[in-house]
């Protein structure tokens, strides 16, 4: 059985809940479980009738023939283009983020399970830095894009697109006639793959458009936290990490983190734990 412990810590100034999991059960191996689960969600799309009208959390395109829900970026690009406030889209977002921050990414997000399969290929942590600001650049890119060209113009770049659409869609609909841009797509799916063979997580780290929604990992519900009276200092835990953070106090913190709990995997003394965030009273 699974020593899976959930316990309440008490002080005179705040409760919190932390998850424990024990010898047993590598954060890992339950990260690859819910990345699997996610992925089969996000294609229960079989028909029109499943096909919702609810915001994926992550990085998925309804581009895909089974996609059930609608990509966050695609559809911020539609309210850009009709002049529209888009509700129901900054909403959902927010929601994720408030309770989750950028979980969704390190947990459930297809395209970057897609990477980490493909980080088994890399014989080399690369040394490069997050670039923080990249991701927001690129997200205020592709609705200036939207904006004037009147167009979902990143759709047509789209390497999750790439993946997920571009490539099934011949398989579903024999007699669709590919355009140019079903060969933009192939090539950029190419170079974002080269990209991930050398840089784990390339896209997560330095490209994708819902990446700012880690600006909530400062206030959301869970997080990864550190207790600083059992680390060591050894940075075992920035050395695993996939986003190349490379300070301790980024973790859990910063909007580079996914939350994977790779770091919580390699600490030897369990100095970091993915907990709900106290509450103070």
């Amino acid at each position: 059985m699974v020593n899976t412990k959930l316990f309440a810590a008490l002080s005179d100034s705040s409760v919190h809940l932390v998850l424990d999991w024990g010898d047993f059960l590598k954060l890992g191996r339950l990260r690859h479980t819910t990345q699997v689960i996610a992925f089969i969600i996000s294609n229960l799309g079989f028909n029109a009738a499943l096909k919702t009208g609810c915001i994926y959390p992550f990085f998925y395109c309804y581009g895909c023939p089974l996609a059930f829900s609608a990509c966050p970026i695609g559809t911020l690009q539609h309210f850009v283009i009709l002049a529209k406030l888009p509700l129901l889209v900054l909403g959902s977002l927010g929601a994720y983020g408030s309770v989750f921050g950028r979980a969704f990414c390190g947990w459930a997000c297809p395209f970057g399970a897609f990477q980490d399969v493909l980080s088994i290929f890399l014989k080399r942590k690369s040394r490069l830095p997050s670039f923080t600001y990249s991701k927001f650049a690129m997200f205020l890119l592709v609705l200036f894009l939207a904006w004037i060209t009147l167009d979902t113009f990143f759709c047509k770049f789209c390497p999750a697109g790439s993946l997920f659409a571009a490539l099934p869609a011949p398989i579903f609909y024999p007699s669709l006639s590919l355009g140019p841009f079903f060969y933009v797509h192939i090539a950029t799916l190419i170079m974002t793959v080269f990209a991930v063979l050398f840089v784990a997580r390339f896209w997560c780290r330095y490209l994708c458009p819902v990446a700012p929604i880690g600006v909530f990992n400062r206030i959301s519900m869970i997080t990864v936290s550190l207790d600083a009276t059992r680390c060591t200092g050894c940075k075992k835990c920035l050395e695993v990490c996939p986003m190349g953070l490379d300070k301790l106090t980024d973790i859990g913190f910063s909007s580079d983190c996914i939350m994977c709990g790779k770091c919580v995997d390699a600490c030897d003394t369990d100095a970091l734990k993915i907990q709900l965030k106290k509450f103070t009273k």
